[in-house]
Formats: structure tokens, sequence, C-alpha cells
């Protein structure tokens, strides 16, 4: 067997593992088709777009819910929609945090198990990555959840190459900056932090251990407060709450119901909690709104396990691997109990991908593991159900096309639905306001200080009013018809909305009542911004 410690080949160089990533990367992008999503749908446009050009002062919950995702990440796609950039060079764009995740991926394998180092293994373990139930339909989405892996995997990378030439400070440090900065643009990445967190307390002498966590922790900080410190100000400003809606119960802000408005519809419970691992490999809803299985994340915690026992047993350093199971096994359980969303383990699918292809090429006997690894990536992809999570074809020039027929002059836009309408806002007249009175987060019965300005800005609307609403209503839409609660019903025939996204429809309404408050408010009530 090779030695272990032996120093990376240039079959292994990082240009050629950078340049097959992005090759890779792209063409499952190209692969994957455009992206249309039920989160881009619905916040990924309309947030930063409002945020652009001054819509958020006078739209109420326009979003539903998500309105207020911090949306740093996705001003640069907002502009690229709106400036008519085609569909597939913004699938490409929308791709790199993909290929940073998979580039460091990769060279954490060839650092972990360097044994086997080849140009193939490259290659085999890059397809094994990509087509996971996870990695593979995040290419080219607006899910961001590519940006925390590629925090995680840069972090892991900087920490097994740093500390054992440098100090505590420069290792951890900038470490902890890296998640930061990716958990500050989607939140959900708090799960990795946490993780980081129990790598650095254990990954060394425990007489550093302090030391250590204390720079982790204040580079994540740091990352997070640029990540996210100017969107949270915002909020803080406006509702009381700097991650409004979430946690609620803590900042207790009028403008939402004091819950945490957290998703706990996939949280495993009781001994399915303690069979998560397995649960991945049955193809089914568990932890996802789309069918979805994958085995990769059992065998590579399996394949991490195997490669540490043989380690062990051969006396050969096994520092490096231990930091990567360590790192899986923290992120699972806290991801255990705070989410359940299956596409949130972006990361750990890859950790799980590449030591299943490390342990493939490093145990076995020399002339084996090339054919190994194929028939492995073979039986493994073969048995992987992957969401397309609504991908088209053909790409459009521009990305989103949505036009509105003629409006009133002084119309407002009423939105009674669960259903994503947010992207078609965004192409909303500047002068035109939405408002939503029922969605996934505002509710009449539910009377927040947000609910009752959406009700007085329709009771002292003196113009037109029109019902923005997709053109196939959804018969289990739960708050279709709540318009009709205050005082409204359609006048007239619905005229469709030109939207390649999805088919929408714009209908008139009437008052055929006088509006009775459900929720009044008083002018000490007003909500900031509104």
């Amino acid at each position: 067997m090779p030695d272990p410690t032996q120093p990376a080949t240039p079959t292994t160089s990082w240009k050629f593992t950078l340049g097959l990533a992005a090759l890779l990367t792209l063409l499952t992008a190209l692969a994957n088709g455009q992206d249309r999503n039920w989160d881009l749908r619905n916040y990924h446009l309309y947030t930063p777009s409002a945020l652009l050009d001054g819509r958020l002062h006078h739209d109420i919950a326009a979003a539903q819910l998500q309105t207020w995702h911090n949306p740093t990440a996705d001003i640069p796609f907002a502009w690229m929609v709106h400036a008519g950039w085609p569909g597939w060079l913004i699938s490409l764009w929308l791709s790199l945090p993909s290929l940073l995740a998979l580039f460091f991926a990769l060279r954490l394998l060839d650092r972990c198990w360097p044994a086997a180092r080849s140009r193939s293994r490259i290659v085999l373990t890059g397809v094994l990555a990509l087509t996971g139930a996870a990695v593979g339909p995040g290419v080219g989405s607006t899910f961001n959840d590519a940006i925390v892996a590629a925090g995680a995997m840069a972090a892991l990378w900087w920490v097994l190459r740093s500390r054992d030439r440098l100090g505590a400070w420069q290792t951890w440090l900038p470490a902890g900056l890296m998640l930061g900065l990716a958990t500050g643009f989607k939140l959900t990445g708090v799960i990795y932090c946490v993780s980081l967190g129990c790598v650095a307390a254990t990954a060394g002498n425990m007489r550093q251990a302090p030391v250590r966590l204390l720079a982790t922790a204040m580079g994540g900080l740091i990352g997070g407060v640029v990540a996210a410190g100017p969107w949270a100000w915002v909020l803080w400003q406006t509702f009381g709450n700097p991650l409004f809606p979430y946690f609620n119960q803590v900042f207790q802000s009028p403008d939402a119901s004091p819950v945490p408005y957290n998703d706990v519809r996939f949280i495993p419970h009781g001994l399915d909690a303690w069979l998560t691992v397995f649960h991945f490999t049955k193809r089914g809803f568990m932890f996802s709104e789309a069918r979805l299985a994958d085995p990769r994340i059992l065998l590579g915690l399996l394949a991490l396990g195997l490669t540490l026992f043989l380690q062990k047993r051969r006396r050969q350093p096994s520092r490096d691997v231990a930091v990567l199971a360590v790192f899986c096994m923290v992120t699972l359980i806290a991801w255990t109990n705070l989410y359940g969303i299956y596409r949130y383990l972006v990361g750990v699918e890859l950790l799980c991908a590449i030591a299943l292809a490390g342990t493939a090429t490093m145990f076995l006997p020399a002339r084996w593991p090339r054919y190994v690894l194929v028939i492995a990536l073979v039986a493994v992809i073969g048995v992987t159900k992957r969401p397309s999570w609504g991908r088209t074809y053909p790409f459009t020039t521009p990305m989103v096309q949505v036009q509105f027929p003629p409006l009133a002059n002084d119309a407002l836009v009423v939105i009674s639905t669960a259903s994503p309408v947010g992207h078609a806002v965004a192409f909303l007249p500047k002068d035109v306001a939405a408002v939503s009175l029922a969605n996934n987060f505002m509710r009449p019965q539910q009377c927040t200080r947000l609910q009752a300005a959406a009700e007085a800005r329709l009771r002292d609307h003196k113009g037109a009013l029109y019902l923005l609403k997709e053109a196939r209503t959804d018969l289990s839409d739960p708050v279709a018809n709540a318009y009709q609660d205050y005082g409204l019903e359609k006048e007239g025939a619905c005229q469709p909305i030109v939207d390649n996204l999805r088919p929408l429809e714009l209908c008139p309404l009437r008052w055929v009542r006088s509006l009775t408050p459900l929720c009044p408010l008083t002018a000490h009530d007003q909500p900031a911004g509104q």
C-alpha cells in the first residue's frame, strides 16, 4: 500500500480539481434545467426586488412568512432577472456556490484518504457527489443551501490544512469567519456552526480548547454580523425583532403572533429520530415535500467508521477523518432536532460521498479501486431518487417573464392565497401596492398589528381593487376565499397574466358590503415602515 503520508501528486493538483469541479457543476446545472421552485416564486425574487425598488415600504407580506428572509445573497440574482439575462446564464451564476462546495470537498478527499490519489478517483467522486438527492437538485437553484455547504467545506479544509502549521487563532478564526458568513446569508447553517464548535473543542490539546472555541466563535460572529447584520438591523428598526418573524415568542413584536414560526413538519420523533439515516434510503416524503431517497449518508457514515477502525488497527494517523466524522454526526443530531428538511444536509451529503469513495479506494487491493468505485457509483445512483423541484426546459430569455394586463389608476392588489405569487408582485408598477390579507403568515383571525395594517389599507383604499391568484386554484388552499370575509367578491372575468413560471390571473373585486373591522387598528398601533 502506498505511504498514506506521501505528498499530493500533480495528477490531483488543485487546478485540476477546480477545473473538474467547474465542468461537472456547470454540466449538472444545464442538465437540471431552469429553476422555478416554490421558494423562487415566493420570495427569492420578490424580497431583493422589493428592497431595490422600495416596494417593501408599501407592500404587506407579499411573499408570505418568507417575505423577511435575508435577501442579501439574492440581490445579484434579482438584478440579473430584471436586466433580462437568459435563464441558462443565470443558472451558471447560481451554480457557483455548488462549484466551491464540491471543490473543497474533493480537496478534503485527497487530504483525508491520500493513499489512492488519482484523477479517476476525483472524477468518479465528483459524479457521485453531484448525483445526490440534496447536492444535485440544488445546483443552479435559488435555494442557497449550497452557500452554507461551501462555507462548511471551506472551513473544514482550512482547519485540516492549517492546524499543524499555524496557531489557534490563525486556524480557527478564519474557519469560523467562512462558516459565519455563509450562515449569515442563510440561517439554517447554524447546525454546521454547532458542529464546527464541537470540532474546535475536540480537535487538539484540551488545554487549548478554550482558545480554539473563542477564535471560532469570534470568527463566526464577525462573519454573521457582516452577512446578516444590516438586514437584521432593518428588521429590528421596523418590527423590533432582528429575526422577524422567527423567535417572536422571545422578541414579542406586535406585528406577529408570539410563536417561533419554525417549520416542524419534517422533524422526526421517538424511534424515527434514531433511525433517520436508515429512513433516508426509503423513497418517501418523510423529510421533504417531494419524494426522495438517498443511501449516501448512511453508507458514508459507515465508511467513516470503517476508515477510523482500520486506521487505528494499522496505527495510521486518523485525526483528519475523525474531524469529518465528528462534524457529520453533530450536524445530523442538530438537524434532527431543529429542521428535518433533507436539502439542508448538502454539506453532510458531500462529506459522506467523499468518505464512501475514499474508503473504497484506500483499503482495497491496488487493481480493484477504480472498478469497485465504478460499480458502487452505478449502484448508489440507481437507488437514488432525486427531487426535481419544478425545473423546466427550455431555458428562456429573459429567465422570468411577467406582464400584467392594464391596471386602473390608483389600484391596489389583494393577495389571499397560500400559493407563491411574490415573483409576480416584483413586476407590478411601483405605484401599485400589494397587500396580503391571508397566506401562510397572515390570518384574519390572528389579530396582529401587521394584520390590522393590511385591513386598514384595504378599508382606506378608494381606487380599484384586484385579486392576484393562481389560475388553477388549489382546492386545498385554506385561505383562497379569505378575502370574502372582508366583504369582497370577484366582479367580472379574471384576466390572465403573462407569466412563464406559473399561470396567474388578476381578478377585479368589488365591495358587496361595508367592511366590518376584524382587527381594529389605532394610530398608536401603526407598524413602522407601513
